[in-house]
This record gives structure tokens, sequence and C-alpha cells, in this order.
């Protein structure tokens, strides 16, 4: 069967038609993920860690830029950090664990940058299961100016927050619950989604 020009726009916008869902509407809410009270909440927080997080990774940028004249992103620098954690080589599927990501294309990426820029590099196997990352003397020496900065700067400031000592700790173990609460919720999303 030949197709015509207008068959692929007709099928791509079929395919961008949203699933039929129940209309839940106990009190409309500003916006369409607030309609209860609950989803109120829900959204109001998740609004509140989409800031901190957009916030967190310039922040992240910033401190490392101030330190070396290598441009990298937030998420960047997340895996630099944590590739020289504990000064242990790490394989790419123990740094995805420890940042809680599954994006593996995007954390090559981020790994080819960091060994192309001078500040880890590879060690072990051809396979590239087991080759692991580690910090060069660089790498070393960046990562320990990075702290340097971050200690004389974010510390002093969380000092005159009143209570931050006792509000991270708790704040810590509730973003820890709900990081779980997000993956079981992803886990139902998936099993629903081929279900009409």
């Amino acid at each position: 069967m030949k197709r015509t020009s207008n068959t692929a726009p007709k099928r791509a916008r079929s395919l961008a038609k949203p699933k039929a869902q129940p209309f839940i509407a106990e009190r409309p809410g500003t916006w369409h993920l607030a309609r209860t009270e609950t989803e109120r909440r829900l959204s109001d927080f998740e609004f509140g860690l989409e800031r901190l997080a957009q916030a967190y990774y310039r922040w992240k940028a910033a401190c490392l830029a101030a330190v070396c004249d290598v441009p990298l992103t937030g998420d960047d620098v997340a895996v630099l950090n944590v590739v020289r954690m504990g000064d242990e080589p790490k394989r790419l599927s123990e740094i995805g664990q420890l940042l809680n990501r599954v994006d593996v294309p995007n954390l090559q990426y981020a790994t080819r940058k960091l060994v192309r820029s001078g500040l880890i590099e590879t060690e072990g196997s051809s396979s590239r299961k087991e080759t692991r990352y580690r910090a060069t003397a660089t790498g070393h020496s960046v990562t320990e100016a990075y702290a340097a900065l971050r200690a004389a700067t974010l510390p002093p400031m969380l000092d005159a927050l009143d209570g931050w000592a006792a509000k991270s700790e708790t704040a810590s173990i509730q973003l820890d619950l709900i990081a779980s609460l997000y993956a079981q919720a992803a886990q139902v999303a998936i099993t629903r989604r081929h279900q009409p």
C-alpha cells in the first residue's frame, strides 16, 4: 500500500491524543495538576522541588566554573563528584545507581566529556561494562577546589537559617522516602501504559 503525504500527519495527530482518564474534581486548583487539595499540596511540593533542583544544578555549574575553565553542566559536576567519592574507581552502572539515574546514554556522554577534559580517566577492561572511572590528578585538585569554595559559601548561609541542622536531617529522610514513592509510582505508570 502506498502512503500519501496526508497519511503521516494524520497518524502523528492520532498518536498525540491523550488517553481518556477519569475526571476528578473535588476543588478546583490553580492549574491542571491541582484538582483536589491533596493534588494542590503535591503540586506545590513538586514545583518547589523543580525550582530547587534547577537552582542546585545552576549552583554546581557556577561553583565549578569558578575553580576550573572546563564548561560543565550541573549534571556533569554530579558525575565528577560521584566518581571522586571515596576515591574509589566506579563503573558506569555504579555511578548511575549512586545518582539514581537510568539515562545511560547521558551518563556515557558525561563520562566521555569528563575524560576528554582530563578530569577523570578510565581503567580496567576494554569492555564498556567493566570500565571503571577515577579522578585524575587534575580532577582531584579541581574537586578539592570545588569543595573549598562550597565550604566557604554554603555552610555560613545555612548556619544563618534557624534550626537548619535538625530540619536538614528530617528533610533528608523525607526526601529519600518520597524518592521511593516516585519510583513506585513510575512502576505503576509503566504497567498502565498499554492498558486501554
